[in-house]
């Protein structure tokens, strides 16, 4: 009996989002748990980069929004997965 079991997980990120998700990780973040972010801090990370703004599709989604000025974005995960950062990786100091 063959008890060998392969899961395929296709992820699929727009380039922007990959983008600002790759932004994200050379700021520091590494932890694939902590996937909440104030726009303020969205927006310090987009204007170091060359943007006015946090992204649209993050601070214009209204399902991303947990609290006031505080976004959710799960494709960070998704991201850190992509480039091999295993999920019990925290950021330590």
């Amino acid at each position: 009996m063959n008890t060998n079991t392969t899961i395929t997980v296709s992820f699929t990120l727009t380039p922007q989002q990959m983008t600002f998700c790759k932004w994200l990780y050379e700021d520091g973040n590494t932890n694939p748990h902590e996937l909440l972010f104030s726009r303020h801090y969205l927006r310090a990370v987009a204007v170091k980069n060359g943007m006015k703004w946090a992204p649209a599709w993050i601070v214009k989604d209204k399902s991303r929004s947990t609290t006031r000025g505080l976004y959710r974005i799960p494709e960070f995960a998704t991201y850190l997965e992509l480039i091999n950062i295993p999920a019990n990786t925290s950021n330590a100091t």
